[in-house]
C-alpha cells in the first residue's frame, strides 16, 4: 500500500504555503500525483460585507472571490514549478462547498489545515477539518498552524482504543508507519471506581504483531488517568513528552453529541496538537 493520489486543500491563509510544502514533500517521496484543491471555506456574503471598504466598493464579490482563487492558484504553480511532481488543479468559480469532500474521496490521502481562530475569516472554517474528515472516506492528514517537520523518517505515535475508527486509522497511516524510525502504540485507560478499562490494552500486542507483518516495529505503551475526562490532556502531555512527527488515530469514535459533551479527545486534539495529525472516520 502507498498513497498515488495525495490532494491538499488550499486557501489564503497564512498557513496554506507550508502545508503546501508539506504535500509536495510527501508526493516527491511517495512518486504520487498532487491535486490542489481550492479551498476557501465556502465564502459568502457575509465576509464581503466585513471585508476591507476598498474590497467592499472596489468589485462585486464575485470579482473577489475570483481574484482570491486566483491568488492561490498561481501560488500552486510557482511551487510546482520548481518539482517534477505530476499535478493539478481544481477550484470552482465562486466557493468550494462539498466539492472538497468529493475529491477527497477520490484520493488515498488529503491533507488540510488545522483551524486558526487568528486568521480573518476563521468564522467561516470554523469545524473545517472535522467535516473533512466525517466526510472523506479515507485518510486525512491534519497539518498544523505551527512550524512542523515532514512526517517521514521519525517517530510516529498511534492512539490506540481498539476502536473501529482507530484500526482504520493504523492501516491507513502504513505508508506513513514504514517510513517511521520508531512507532509507539499507546492505550490510555481511565479508571473510574478503581476499575481500568482493558478493552484497546488487550488488543495493543496483537495490533502490534500485525503492523510487524507489515515492516513496522512498535512498542506497546499503556497509561492510565484517573477518568475519561484526563485522556486528551494525558495524550497531549505524552504528544509534549515524545515529540513524534506525526499521530494516528480514529476520529469520533463517540457519537458526536457525545464528543460536544464530554470535551472529545478527537476534538481536543484537533484544537491543540502541533504536530501532523492523521484521522480516519
Amino acid at each position: 500500500m502507498t498513497y498515488k493520489t495525495i490532494a491538499v486543500a488550499l486557501d489564503t491563509g497564512a498557513h496554506a504555503t507550508q502545508r503546501l510544502d508539506a504535500a509536495v514533500e510527501l508526493a516527491e517521496r511517495f512518486n504520487a500525483h498532487l491535486r490542489g484543491l481550492y479551498s476557501d471555506f465556502t465564502l459568502d456574503p457575509r465576509f464581503y460585507y466585513q471585508a476591507k471598504g476598498e474590497h467592499r466598493y472596489g468589485m462585486t464579490l464575485q470579482e473577489l472571490c475570483r481574484e482570491r482563487r486566483a491568488r492561490v492558484e498561481r501560488q500552486f504553480l510557482r511551487r510546482l514549478a520548481r518539482s517534477k511532481v505530476a499535478r493539478d488543479w481544481l477550484a470552482n468559480e465562486m466557493t468550494t462547498g462539498y466539492s472538497l469532500y468529493e475529491h477527497a474521496r477520490c484520493a488515498d490521502l488529503t491533507i488540510v489545515g488545522q483551524h486558526d481562530e487568528a486568521q480573518a475569516d476563521a468564522s467561516f472554517a470554523d469545524r473545517y477539518p472535522e467535516r473533512t474528515i466525517m466526510a472523506a472516506g479515507g485518510p486525512v492528514l491534519v497539518w498544523p498552524r505551527g512550524h512542523a517537520s515532514c512526517p517521514l523518517d521519525g517517530a510516529a505515535l498511534i492512539a490506540w482504543d481498539g476502536s473501529r475508527e482507530a484500526a482504520r486509522a493504523v492501516f491507513d497511516a502504513l505508508p506513513l508507519l514504514r517510513h517511521a524510525v520508531g512507532v509507539d502504540i499507546v492505550s490510555i485507560h481511565p479508571e473510574p471506581d478503581g476499575a481500568p478499562t482493558e478493552e484497546g490494552a488487550a488488543l495493543a500486542p496483537d495490533l502490534a504483531r500485525s503492523l510487524m507483518r507489515h515492516s513496522v516495529s512498535a512498542n506497546v505503551v499503556a497509561l492510565r488517568v484517573s477518568g475519561e475526562g484526563s485522556v486528551p490532556s494525558a495524550l497531549l502531555s505524552y504528544l509534549q513528552a515524545e515529540r513524534p512527527r506525526v499521530l494516528v488515530m480514529g476520529a469520533f469514535h463517540h457519537s458526536r453529541l457525545r464528543e460536544t459533551f464530554l470535551g472529545g479527545l478527537t476534538r481536543a486534539i484537533l484544537r491543540d496538537a502541533d504536530l501532523p495529525v492523521l484521522m480516519s472516520n
